[in-house]
């Protein structure tokens, strides 16, 4: 389907029809609840929680838990723990090595407003090569630190930056580029070694985010290979995020993505988060996990604004509505394959933010695909 974005009236027809799109695939949903548990804190440290992203380490069997703490309650950093489970369903689980990210003179990342570059993490992903990993930070947009995607060793040193197109970095006017904590949310190598990037929100210059009764567009990046030369040439596409849900509360919805992982090289999960302020200094959230297809999208790096383009997005299917489990899981931000022995992706992992919230736990959950989506897949 081409779209062309006119006028207000055009917005809440589509609006309203991705509503009607996605509660006709929600009743045939075909992702599965396997598990939940909760992570006991006192396997980590004081300062666990905000759990913004997770990645598997099959060489070194640890599971990667990124903090998105802006180094207040202790410096950035990732967590490396010890997790199994049996097919009977018994969880193992061992004590977390704290592993703090470093810039590139060796120095942890300090709170924001010192004069130095703080950074606000939110994936990581290990690289194609199994050597290194790799980080994203939404930056500091206040104090004119812009997002960014950090090369690191298993001790979090970091080893290089990977170049960003033109229109994710910050630009100072303030008029264009990236819009301040709805940077670099999501982030995965597709089989063929490209590295993906999820904006949260779209570019200042390609409309408002989204909100209740308005959809959003939003840039998905691929950069070729795996991203790490300066003449990797980035190719852009364009997914549709949904119009928030209502508050009852009466307060401003958003929705944004927090997530993505690649099926192949043309599709992938995405997972899209919409939070309202309840007004007692919480949240109430609702996640959605879809399954997007980029092969007939419009090609749009080279497009300045999306606001009167003509452009296809990507397709999407609605896989889960978390509203539909029996509890509600919360700001799901990560989210990773679970690993076999086989080689068959057939499992997911995913954890909530709990943004620090006294008495609000870190919740896993696992869920199993559907089969025509569980194939084997060379990383």
């Amino acid at each position: 389907m081409r779209l062309r974005r006119r006028g207000a009236f055009a917005g809440v027809l589509l609006a309203f029809a991705c509503f009607v799109q996605a509660q006709a695939q929600h009743a045939a949903s075909p992702v599965r609840l396997l598990d939940s548990i909760d992570l006991d804190p006192a396997r980590f440290d004081d300062a666990f929680g905000g759990i913004s992203g997770i990645d598997y380490d099959a060489r070194q069997r640890r599971w990667l838990l990124l903090s998105d703490d802006r180094s207040g309650r202790a410096p950035a950093r990732f967590y490396a723990f010890r997790m199994t489970r049996s097919d009977a369903g018994h969880w193992r689980m061992g004590h977390a090595r704290r592993v703090v990210l470093s810039d590139a003179q060796g120095q942890p990342f300090p709170p924001p407003g010192l004069g130095r570059e703080a950074v606000d993490p939110e994936a990581i992903r290990l690289a194609p090569n199994r050597n290194s990993l790799l980080w994203s930070s939404e930056g500091d947009g206040k104090d004119g630190y812009g997002p960014a995607v950090r090369r690191i060793d298993r001790q979090g040193r970091e080893l290089g930056r990977i170049p960003l197109p033109a229109n994710l970095r910050l630009n100072p006017t303030g008029r264009r580029g990236p819009r301040d904590n709805a940077t670099i949310e999501g982030m995965d190598f597709t089989p063929d070694g490209a590295l993906w990037l999820a904006m949260e929100g779209p570019l200042i210059e390609d409309d408002l985010p989204a909100a209740e009764g308005r959809t959003a567009l939003v840039r998905f990046t691929r950069l070729r290979g795996d991203a790490a030369s300066d003449d990797a040439q980035p190719r852009q596409f364009v997914y549709r995020l949904d119009a928030a849900p209502s508050s009852p509360h009466g307060t401003a919805a958003d929705n944004g993505v927090t997530e993505i992982l690649a099926l192949d090289d043309q599709r992938m999960l995405v997972l899209e988060r919409s939070g309202a302020p309840t007004g007692d200094g919480r949240f109430l959230f609702h996640c959605r996990l879809y399954l997007a297809d980029f092969s007939q999208a419009t090609e749009v790096a080279a497009i300045a604004s999306l606001m009167d383009a003509e452009i296809t997005p990507a397709t999407k299917r609605l896989l889960l509505d978390f509203d539909t489990l029996p509890d509600n899981p919360g700001n799901l931000e990560a989210m990773a394959w679970w690993p076999s022995h086989d080689g068959r992706r057939d499992r997911i992992v995913l954890l909530n933010d709990n943004n620090f919230v006294a008495g609000e736990p870190t919740r896993l959950l696992l869920l199993a695909l559907p089969p025509d989506l569980a194939k084997p897949t060379a990383r």
